[in-house]
């Protein structure tokens, strides 16, 4: 996983990327965010690369400790990342987790 912060105009803003070493099935991504610092996150993306092309899977708002957003079909992928779109201050983003509720 890397994590990368880059700043544009008067806010910050963070990617979390989880790439694996083969495709993977997931149904949910589960976010999170190091709220030690405080709750900062106020809008965040997922995308997920699939077919060497990136496409947007989820969307959503706070995140809090740790939130996990149901997607609308599963996808097959072979990497994932999460992009703050909005936040309060420095955002600290955590670990993203994909999961396959169920068996293909």
């Amino acid at each position: 996983m890397v994590q990368r912060l880059r700043r544009r105009g008067g806010g910050a803003r963070a990617c979390v990327h989880k790439q694996g070493p083969a495709p993977y099935a997931f149904d949910r991504v589960a976010v999170r965010e190091d709220i030690r610092r405080g709750k900062r996150l106020e809008k965040f993306a997922v995308e997920a690369r699939t077919g060497g092309n990136r496409q947007p899977i989820a969307e959503g708002t706070t995140i809090g400790h740790r939130r996990i957003r149901p997607l609308a079909a599963p996808v097959t992928a072979t990497a994932v990342r999460v992009k703050v779109l909005e936040s309060r201050a420095t955002p600290h983003p955590g670990a993203t987790t994909p999961y396959l509720s169920t068996a293909p």
